[in-house]
């Protein structure tokens, strides 16, 4: 993996962010933070040599990352990329996910990928954690600091089968054999009880269970 040198300003704090980050990126700026744009390969924001990086989510992003599996891609590329990988979850929508079934996603992600979570209010609210994350970090660097770019693994494969082994009732080995059956994560999200009955292995009652945890309604209570 490549490492920039780029140079720290005496009592400052530097950010490398991904450019499309740019409401976050203003920000930043405002607090007095120097950020370095560019297109980032893992994470949204790099804030120091030890190798924090930061994946921004908004709430409604975050829920679909966990339905559609992305989450687990970008936690696995972050751990095998950096030292201290952490979600920002900001702001709250209306997109509905069952609680045992959040729990249990972020269970496998703090588990599995040793990622931190935090939660944001807004985009300014953002700005200003990342920003002291990053002062934190570089309190005792006085010259210039080293930022890794991170690269992307291909292993979809693994990352498909772990999504659905992290559902209560499905190992590993049927998690492969969902996925040879329904061909995608996203079309066993959409099968019916009746067609995740058919994969052997499965049953009606697992089916039910599955279908259950998977569309029932989230409850903040």
């Amino acid at each position: 993996m490549d490492t920039q040198r780029i140079l720290k300003p005496a009592n400052g704090v530097v950010i490398i962010a991904d450019y499309r980050e740019k409401e976050v990126i203003e920000n930043l700026k405002t607090l007095g933070a120097t950020v370095n744009e560019m297109s980032l390969k893992v994470g949204d924001f790099v804030c120091s040599e030890n190798g924090v990086v930061i994946e921004r989510k908004t709430h409604g992003d975050f829920v679909s990352s966990l339905i559609d599996g992305r989450i687990f891609e970008q936690s696995k590329y972050m751990k095998e990329n950096y030292g201290k990988p952490v979600i920002v979850v900001e702001g709250f929508s209306n997109r509905d996910i069952n609680d045992n079934a959040l729990k249990a996603i972020i269970g496998s992600l703090i588990t599995k990928f040793n990622v931190s979570f935090v939660n944001t209010k807004n985009p300014y609210d953002t700005a200003n954690m990342i920003y002291w994350i990053a002062k934190k970090e570089q309190e005792e660097s006085n010259g210039n600091l080293g930022f890794k770019q991170g690269k992307k693994p291909k292993e979809m494969k693994r990352l498909q089968e772990f999504v659905l082994s992290s559902i209560p009732g499905i190992s590993g080995v049927l998690a492969k054999r969902l996925l040879g059956n329904l061909g995608s994560v996203e079309n066993v999200i959409k099968a019916s009880e009746n067609e995740l009955s058919k994969v052997k292995g499965v049953g009606k009652n697992l089916a039910r269970k599955i279908k259950k945890l998977l569309t029932s309604r989230y409850s903040l209570d």
